[in-house]
């Protein structure tokens, strides 16, 4: 494999093996992590920094994609919609509204994710992710970085509807830290 390739996927954070399927996720998991609106790397990146990183990210992507669809002799349009991988839809006995931490755990497990791989994605520590999912919320941070930490950890693990989550669970550390 060829230097240019085996660093596109680097960048991803994948090895040369990973699916299709894993190479579309990592690469929305990391757009979605340096996008704008992104509290996660807010105050981490600068503007310009934050461009450089999602081209970095798009150019890897390009590549990755192109060559593969040399090999099934398919044109490469770099005009067309990036792919967008959602996760498989999944059933859970917990209820996002009542019970959001608790929903996120669940996800993530029936996933087969730790709590480490997790915050490799997202960026968060596992010691937060773990507090997120108990609501130990006096161990959890002031709720405009909370924010952007469930934001990143619901997009992560396949929530169903992501600003319902967030909301859930901030309504829940209002409640209990007053």
């Amino acid at each position: 494999m060829e230097d240019i390739l085996r660093q596109s996927y680097e960048t991803l954070g994948l090895g040369p093996d990973a699916s299709m399927r894993e190479v579309e996720q990592a690469y929305n998991n990391l757009r979605a992590l340096y996008s704008e609106d992104s509290l996660a790397t807010y105050s981490l990146l600068e503007y310009g920094d934050r461009q450089e990183k999602l081209e970095t990210l798009q150019s890897a992507y390009e590549k990755i994609i192109s060559e593969t669809l040399i090999k099934r002799d398919e044109p490469f349009r770099p005009d067309a919609e990036p792919i967008i991988c959602k996760l498989d839809p999944v059933e859970v006995s917990a209820d996002p509204q009542e019970a959001p931490g608790l929903y996120l755990k669940q996800l993530r497990e029936i996933r087969n994710m730790t709590l480490r791989e997790v915050a490799e994605r997202t960026k968060v520590g596992s010691f937060h992710l773990e507090c997120i999912e108990m609501e130990r919320f006096d161990r959890l941070p002031a709720p405009v970085y909370l924010r952007g930490f469930v934001k990143e950890f619901a997009r992560t693990v396949g929530a169903d509807d992501i600003e319902a989550v967030v909301d859930n669970l901030l309504n829940r550390y209002r409640e209990k830290m007053e």
